[in-house]
């Protein structure tokens, strides 16, 4: 018993890791290009920690990536 809830945990927190993963990645994506727009740079920011993907509304895109990209897009213009 203790074995299968075990195996339920790793399989539903390696899903979860890989959401965040293409989250982040599109966080980074969108907070260099938005840092970039902002500054009227070519050099590449410093990017900061990854934030926690927040609950989506029915107005974000339903890729994890885009939803990321959003996201560091206006946290690099304001940041």
């Amino acid at each position: 018993m203790k074995k299968l809830i075990l195996t339920i945990f790793l399989i539903l927190f390696s899903i979860s890791t890989a959401h965040a993963s293409e989250f982040c990645s599109g966080f980074k994506q969108g907070y260099i290009t938005g840092y970039k727009q902002a500054k009227n740079t070519s050099m590449n920011p410093m990017v900061p920690m990854c934030p926690m993907q927040p609950m989506k509304s029915m107005s974000d895109p339903q890729s994890d990536f885009e939803h990321g990209y959003l996201i560091g897009l206006r946290a690099g213009m304001y940041g």
